[in-house]
C-alpha cells in the first residue's frame, strides 16, 4: 500500500512538473513583445493624383473649409525614407478617410489604413485607425495589427505635417512624417 501511495504521489508530481514546464515553454515562445520597435517614414501626398474622392459629402463644406461632412477619400501614398520625394521608396500607405466633423477651424477625419512596408529585406504591413485633424501640429493613430515582419503588432503612430507646396500642374503636394511605435505579440 505504501508503494502504491508513493507511485501516486510520484505520478502527480510528474504531471505537475510537466504542466509547469509546458506553461513556461509557452510563455517563453509567446514573449516576442519584449522589445519595443520604431519605424520612421514620410508620406508623399498629392490630391487628385494619389488621393481621390470616393463618396461626395452628405453636407456641403463649412465656409472656410474644403471638405464637407461625410466626404470619403481613398488614397495610396508613397512612403519614402526622407521628406525628399526622390528618396528611396519604403512602401505605400493605402486606405480611406471619412470627414466625420468639420467646422471653420478644423476638419476631423476617421482614418483606416494599411502601411505596406517593403524595404531593405523587411516586408509586412501595419494596420492603423483613428481620427485626425491634419491642421493640428500632430495626430495619433492606433496600430491594431500587422502581417509578415509586423505580425500581431500593437502600438501607436504619430504624424505631423512637414511641407505643403504647389506643383506645376496646380495641385498641392503634401509631405507628412510618421513615427510608428509598436511591439509584437504572439
Amino acid at each position: 500500500m505504501a508503494s502504491a501511495c508513493g507511485r501516486t504521489i510520484f505520478l502527480n508530481l510528474a504531471i505537475f512538473v510537466t504542466i509547469v514546464c509546458s506553461s513556461m515553454t509557452l510563455e517563453a515562445e509567446g514573449s516576442c513583445n519584449s522589445r519595443p520597435r520604431r519605424l520612421s517614414f514620410y508620406l508623399q501626398q498629392e490630391n487628385g493624383v494619389n488621393e481621390l474622392m470616393m463618396v461626395p459629402p452628405a453636407r456641403p463644406p463649412v465656409p472656410g473649409t474644403f471638405t464637407g461632412f461625410g466626404q470619403e477619400q481613398v488614397y495610396e501614398f508613397v512612403m519614402t525614407q526622407t521628406e525628399d520625394p526622390a528618396s528611396p521608396v519604403m512602401g505605400y500607405v493605402r486606405g480611406t478617410a471619412v470627414v466625420v466633423n468639420n467646422t471653420a477651424t478644423r476638419t476631423v477625419f476617421a482614418i483606416n489604413n494599411v502601411v505596406h512596408f517593403d524595404f531593405m529585406g523587411l516586408r509586412g504591413t501595419l494596420s492603423q485607425q483613428g481620427e485626425a485633424a491634419f491642421t493640428d501640429p500632430s495626430w495619433e493613430y492606433a496600430i491594431v495589427g500587422g502581417t509578415g515582419a509586423f505580425r500581431m503588432a500593437k502600438g501607436y503612430s504619430v504624424g505631423r505635417p512637414v511641407s505643403l507646396t504647389r506643383t506645376p500642374s496646380g495641385s498641392v503636394h503634401i509631405v507628412t512624417h510618421y513615427d510608428a511605435f509598436f511591439s509584437l505579440r504572439c
